[in-house]
């Protein structure tokens, strides 16, 4: 649960001064007392399973005059006196994935249930967030960048315009050559970034960033493109390939708006070069 109302993607620009701006604190808090946290705020709705989950790993803000970068992060159980869930999202793509926040309000945890309590760390674990999510992300939506080439190739085998199957129209197969060369370097690219950020070696977030951006936009390119050769059929509910289109479109602002962690990376690969 890191999303917040006034909070999404921002929380990813760790390199960036304003991750440290006093004026751009996150808006859950956790407050030290005695053996206690006293957890207030609000996570928006964007918290995956967040409806239906029995504990979540809260983001919180420790030392609001560090900003975003003063955060702590705690285990907490979800039936605490207190916490109020809300009502599932009723998105466009995805829609098997629930979606919901939940509202803090003096609820109380014990100490030891707070994971990260040195907000000196915060942006570290922020970076490991980085790089683990963003790699995911670039692995799974490869493999639905997949589903949507077979499903188009599966489909021009069998469809017939000019009195043959319209995979052996010059135009279609131009098309099915973009496709198969963009699921096969998403394959490569998320492949490389997972390897890579589970090595040993500090994990690179701007590697995985690379991986979740290639490859979601090439998820919603290939996915659009299916759509595109399985004509008036793609547009109906009876192939797999609605579903696709919808449920990569929203990859493109899961686990960080594309464009911003286009940002985020490119400050690291500055502060590395």
């Amino acid at each position: 649960a890191i999303t917040e109302p006034a909070h999404g993607s921002d929380h990813f620009l760790i390199a960036g001064s304003q991750f440290k701006d006093p004026a751009l604190h996150g808006g859950a808090t956790a407050r030290k007392d005695g053996d206690f946290y006293v957890l207030n705020g609000e996570k928006s709705r964007w918290v995956s399973n967040g409806t239906v989950a029995t504990h979540a790993v809260v983001h919180l803000s420790l030392e609001p005059g560090m900003g975003l970068a003063g955060g702590g992060i705690a285990f907490v159980p979800l039936d605490l006196p207190g916490i109020t869930k809300g009502a599932p999202l009723d998105k466009m793509g995805q829609r098997g994935l629930n979606q919901g926040g939940f509202t803090f309000k003096d609820v109380r945890i014990p100490a030891r249930y707070m994971l990260m309590s040195d907000p000196k760390h915060y942006a570290a674990a922020m970076e490991q967030t980085l790089s683990l999510t963003g790699a995911v992300m670039g692995a799974v939506f490869t493999g639905v960048a997949r589903a949507a080439f077979e499903e188009a190739l599966a489909y021009t085998r069998t469809r017939t315009q000019g009195g043959r199957p319209i995979c052996e129209h010059q135009l279609v197969q131009k098309h099915l050559y973009d496709m198969f060369v963009k699921v096969e370097t998403s394959r490569q690219l998320s492949r490389a970034a997972l390897i890579y950020n589970q090595s040993g070696a500090p994990t690179a977030s701007e590697y995985s960033g690379a991986a979740k951006i290639h490859c979601t936009q090439n998820a919603f390119d290939v996915a659009h493109t299916a759509m595109s050769l399985m004509g008036g059929f793609g547009l109906t509910r009876e192939p797999h390939i609605e579903k696709l289109f919808r449920d990569t479109r929203a990859s493109l602002v899961e686990d960080g708006v594309n464009d911003v962690l286009a940002l985020s990376a490119a400050q690291k690969v500055i502060s590395r070069a």
